[in-house]
């Protein structure tokens, strides 16, 4: 059960991403890093729903450490995915590699299609284990909201 859901919303998380970056591709807008921010919006949907999937599901093994554990997984199937494309991506794709390099602080003259793909992987991951806290709060408040006086 607990596998199916985190595999099932981490793909749901990895195709969200894809098309995202497909259409930013198609737009010519690729190599606006600003508009990452907007890959949260696929995150924090894919991990809610994750969390919020396992709660109804799973009520008797529904906690703070469960919910949680859920988000981060989901969040970890989504980016390893996502994380190999990128690396691919800029091996093949080297006027944005260069890009990278020219407009990246600190670290642009360091990175390289590994590199770059680990930065998407850490990133997803830091992002991913923030946002499993902050559904996870979420989703408990509304299956068990505060009682009033």
């Amino acid at each position: 059960m607990w596998n199916k859901i985190v595999i099932k919303y981490g793909i749901y998380f990895f195709l969200g991403l894809m098309i995202y970056y497909s259409i930013m591709q198609v737009l010519g807008l690729s190599d606006r890093y600003d508009f990452r921010m907007l890959n949260a919006i696929i995150q924090i949907a894919a991990v809610y729903y994750a969390i919020r999937t396992y709660a109804k599901e799973r009520p008797q093994d529904f906690n703070y450490l469960s919910g949680t554990a859920i988000g981060i997984n989901t969040s970890v199937v989504g980016v390893v995915p996502f994380a190999i494309f990128q690396m691919i991506n800029l091996y093949v794709n080297a006027p944005l590699l260069q890009h990278i390099r020219e407009s990246a602080p600190i670290v642009g003259p360091y990175v390289n299609p590994f590199s770059g793909g680990l930065i998407v992987f850490v990133e997803g991951l830091a992002v991913g284990i923030i946002l499993s806290y902050i559904c996870m709060r979420i989703v408990d408040l509304q299956l068990h909201p505060a009682k009033k006086g």
